[in-house]
């Protein structure tokens, strides 16, 4: 998965002779670059050996028509555009006619409803972000680390290698794709313009995004990707002696993901508070949806996702987005209406054999 540095401990074994007899297994299995030309001439010269017989379709084994095993044959890509497409069915927006709200839905029932900032909340949220800048001496490495991707610094956390963890990587690298898309309606609704618009003193440390503010897409995804963190650590929990320092380290990644936004100059700390509500319903509902069901226990697999009360900047115009905010809002159950969210059995498949690994 791209951003993870998971063969550094492979780098001592570079110039082992030992290593040399291992070339011939490079691309085993499929052609590799220079090579088709090779294979042609070889296959020309020996397939007479099989004879020019019909092929017997007694022989033809199909494959089982829609079913959740054929995704090991696919590439990792096609998956996660398979999965994507399951999500985006369920996933939607209702926006109020004078675009003063706009609610994330699941199967057209709310999981939270953001409220539009005025001028007012902007301008004092503005001058939070002049403030942030003293820190970009310290945070510039993870700012420009993460304008693309930060599925790594989750990663790190729960240990994980390309090797053991081929799966859990694939699925954390998904997570952001789904959850980041979810941002954009609201973002166009609100239409919220960037520290840099409203304030040259933010001068911000890297580009601004081409698309609205409020709320943060990053904040979103990193949420997203804390809360399936969490459950994949829950999921086996003699896996980790340390499970709940992980589960913690793992919402302070993502508080700290989204702070370093502010830190660069281009979101406000409301952005943020929004875009982790937004992330944490997606991640429960993602988490819902991969539950599988269980004959043993009778249980039809899916789960229901309490929907939290609405987020409204305007009530709050001048508070920061810290560490205790995101405490207070995955370790506190919501009293919201449950919104039930099915089992889907392809990112089912997905999710058991991210699961799987932490049993290694």
């Amino acid at each position: 998965m791209a951003g993870f540095s998971t063969l550094h401990g492979m780098h001592g074994m570079h110039g082992m002779h030992g290593m040399h007899g291992m070339h011939g297994m490079h691309g085993m299995g499929a052609a590799g670059p220079g090579q088709e030309d090779g294979l042609q001439s070889s296959a020309e010269a020996m397939l007479y050996a099989a004879g020019l017989d019909p092929l017997n379709p007694a022989g033809v084994a199909p494959l089982p028509a829609n079913a959740p095993a054929n995704m090991r044959r696919w590439a990792p890509e096609i998956r996660a555009l398979l999965i994507q497409q399951v999500v985006a069915q369920k996933v939607g927006h209702a926006v109020a006619p004078d675009g003063a709200s706009v609610s994330l839905t699941w199967n057209g029932n709310a999981l939270v409803t953001l409220q539009r900032p005025s001028p007012a909340t902007m301008a004092a949220q503005c001058d939070i972000v002049r403030h942030y800048a003293d820190q970009r001496p310290d945070r510039s490495a993870e700012v420009f680390s993460q304008m693309d991707s930060f599925t790594a610094y989750f990663g790190h956390i729960l240990g994980l290698t390309s090797a053991r963890n081929p799966k859990t990587l694939e699925l954390l690298a998904l997570i952001p794709t789904i959850a980041g898309p979810v941002t954009m309606i609201p973002k166009h609704v609100f239409a919220v313009r960037r520290p840099s618009e409203l304030d040259a003193r933010v001068a911000p440390l890297i580009g601004t995004p081409g698309h609205g503010a409020f709320p943060s897409g990053h904040a979103t995804q990193a949420m997203a990707l804390a809360v399936v963190c969490e459950a994949l650590i829950r999921a086996t929990p003699a896996h980790f002696g340390d499970a709940d320092k992980r589960v913690d380290l793992c919402y302070r990644a993502a508080q700290r993901i989204a702070c370093n936004r502010t830190v660069a100059g281009v979101h406000f700390p409301m952005d943020s508070a929004a875009g982790a509500r937004m992330g944490m319903q997606m991640g429960r509902a993602l988490v819902a949806m991969a539950k599988a069901p269980d004959p043993v226990a009778g249980t039809p697999g899916g789960g229901v996702v309490g929907d939290l009360n609405s987020f409204d900047p305007n009530s709050a115009p001048a508070q920061d987005y810290l560490y205790d905010h995101t405490l207070a809002l995955w370790s506190v159950p919501g009293p919201g209406t449950p919104v039930p969210v099915d089992f889907d059995p392809l990112l089912g498949w997905l999710w058991a054999e991210a699961a799987r690994e932490f049993t290694l």
